[in-house]
This record gives C-alpha cells, sequence and structure tokens, in this order.
C-alpha cells in the first residue's frame, strides 16, 4: 500500500450506511404510513426463529422505519411478520398536560 498524505474533514456525523436491511424496511413500510390502522404481511421469514429477531428488531426500532416516533405494532406469527401503522403517538393532544383535577 502507497503511503500518502491526505487532508483530514472535520464532519458532525459519518453518512448513513446505504442498502442492506436499513434501506429495505423503509422501502417496505412505507405503503403503510398512506394506510394507518390496516395490518400487512411485511416479511416471511425461513424460520419462526428470524421471524421472532426481525419483530423484536423492527418493534425496538434496531432497524430504520418510516416515522420512528410514531406508534407501530409488530407481530410474528410463524415464520412470518405482519405490521400496523396506528399514526402519531397518543393522538392530537398528546403533548397537553393536564394541571387540574376533577373534584
Amino acid at each position: 500500500m502507497k503511503e500518502r498524505n491526505q487532508e483530514i474533514k472535520f464532519v458532525d456525523m459519518p453518512p448513513r450506511k446505504s442498502g442492506g436491511m436499513i434501506g429495505r424496511w423503509m422501502q417496505q413500510l412505507s405503503p403503510l404510513v398512506d394506510n394507518p390502522g390496516r395490518w400487512a404481511l411485511i416479511y416471511t421469514c425461513e424460520h419462526p426463529g428470524a421471524a421472532n429477531k426481525l419483530q423484536s428488531n423492527l418493534h425496538s426500532r434496531k432497524l430504520l422505519i418510516p416515522e420512528p416516533n410514531h406508534d407501530w405494532e409488530f407481530a410474528a406469527r410463524g415464520s412470518e411478520v405482519y405490521a400496523v401503522y396506528r399514526g402519531r403517538k397518543g393522538g392530537p393532544n398528546a403533548s397537553l398536560r393536564r394541571t387540574y383535577k376533577k373534584r
């Protein structure tokens, strides 16, 4: 390997990885955002253990999904993985705090 001097460049964050499972789930789940409340079969794995692992990774947001701060539900049934997009968490008034109590 030849020795070369190269200038360093400071960046805030490295770019996201492209392709692979990251881009795949953004594309795979995007249609569900346009159909809130409808369950969809999103993937069929080779065995139930892989389906459970995929469901867990999607649920814990280890994989990049559209609208990650919104309400999603994922389920593994046998070798199949299902998903439903529910929309924003808590509805339109979720950020309001109640400072009074009914008596």
